[in-house]
């Protein structure tokens, strides 16, 4: 099939989801803007993106280097309150004004946008070990009620079993959701985070880990590892509980057998207070104190426009920045940060909310959809600027929203 007929079909389904209207008891869905406190259900993909060492790599080889890694989680619970919400996976807070505009106290280089219909979003650098890398998050956010969640005839402390592992974890569920960590301390190798108990007791969660590494033409990767969890909840005895681990890419696609859990309820001296998982309101309050204790960026140090980015008609902006002492190589590697920004933004446009859409090919539609998205990305910096006491490069970069559209 050519590219041009797998990018007709692409854009017939792309617009078939758009046309799709959340409905609720009969009605359109009530819009999510402007934000109310509580607790939502946040689906998110959060791609992290090496931009120096794809820079560095270029500079002294020549060669062409990705290196991609894309998060993808189903089913997370986060609370948002004071203007901020709360993030328990990444640990950060994301400020969002009743117009939709994402920001970040913390990350000045955190910018975004939620609309109406819940879906956003954002993007941002992080520095880590001195290399730059660059973050671009997309998903969509739910409001969560007391209707949403199950009711107060399934909160206790439940004691969970892998009937193969043998390993055991504590379980909390407290007003319909549901916290957990190992009884035996060990590290989950990822951030457990909050999950949904539904009214009919069912719980749900889903995360998949894809790594991209290119060097030229010498060594390709592309490869996923996830896990997909299902189970239910029995009010006041107990939880059964499956989880399927998957890979692909890298070897034979497969997914391993699964592993069962089988949890009782239990009385609450069994354990110390300190092994019982805490529940979601303390783990926000907890996250959250340690956020306001960091400190926080100098604002008057940074450009008026990187900060709060123009608008204009037609246009896209994005900013970059860097911090090297060698100004030519920060204002290099400030450009890179806000191409690869653009290049996701298109993406985005691209292929809409593509986590909905099922394909037995997705991740050769996936490649075709970024290489497009590069082949796009016509760009001109407008704004540059180097804070001579911080060594630090910003760039702005503009983008006709001609470039974008097909």
């Amino acid at each position: 099939m050519s590219n041009k007929n797998i990018f007709i079909i692409l854009f017939v389904l792309i617009s078939l989801c758009f046309s799709c209207v959340s409905v609720k008891d009969g009605g359109k869905a009530a819009p999510l803007l402007p934000m109310k406190n509580g607790w939502y259900l946040y689906d998110f993909e959060r791609a992290f993106k090496g931009i120096e060492n794809e820079y560095t790599m270029s500079l002294s080889t020549g060669m062409k280097m990705v290196q991609e890694i894309t998060y993808k989680y189903t089913g997370v619970v986060c609370r948002f309150e004071d203007g901020v919400l709360y993030d328990p996976v990444t640990g950060i807070e994301l400020s969002i004004n009743s117009d939709g505009k994402v920001g970040c106290a913390e990350n000045p280089s955190i910018k975004g946008t939620l609309e109406k219909n819940g879906r956003f979003i954002w993007s941002g650098l992080k520095e880590e070990h001195g290399r730059l890398n660059s973050i671009f998050v997309k998903g969509t956010l739910r409001s969560l009620p007391a209707s949403a969640r199950g009711g107060k005839e399934y909160d206790g402390v439940y004691r969970m079993i892998d009937t193969g592992t043998k390993r055991e974890q504590l379980v909390n569920i407290k007003d319909g959701f549901y916290t957990w960590k190992y009884i035996d301390g060990e590290e989950a190798g990822f951030t457990p985070w909050p999950l949904l108990v539904n009214p009919d007791g069912s719980v749900t969660s889903d995360m998949e880990i894809t790594t991209v590494m290119e060097m030229g033409d010498l060594a390709k990767a592309n490869y996923s590892t996830g896990f997909n969890m299902k189970g239910n909840v029995n009010p006041g005895k107990g939880i059964s509980m499956e989880e399927v681990s998957r890979s692909s890419g890298a070897q034979k696609d497969q997914n391993n057998d699964p592993h069962i859990y089988a949890g009782t309820m239990i009385r609450s001296a069994e354990f110390p207070n300190e092994a019982i998982p805490a529940d979601i309101e303390s783990l926000v309050k907890s996250g959250r104190a340690v956020i306001k204790a960091e400190p926080k960026p100098d604002r008057s140090k940074y450009p008026s426009w990187y900060l709060d980015l123009p608008v204009k008609p037609g246009f896209v902006y994005t900013t970059g920045e860097k911090t090297f002492a060698v100004k030519e190589t920060a204002f290099a590697l400030a450009e890179a940060a806000a191409a690869a920004n653009l290049a996701e933004q298109i993406r985005v446009r691209i292929e809409s909310s593509f986590t909905e859409i099922s394909t037995n090919d997705k991740t050769a539609i996936d490649e075709q959809i970024k290489s497009e998205a590069i082949q796009r990305l016509n760009y001109k910096i407008v704004e540059r600027y180097y804070n001579e006491e911080t060594h630090t490069a910003f760039v702005l970069a503009e983008m006709a929203f001609g470039g974008i559209s097909r």
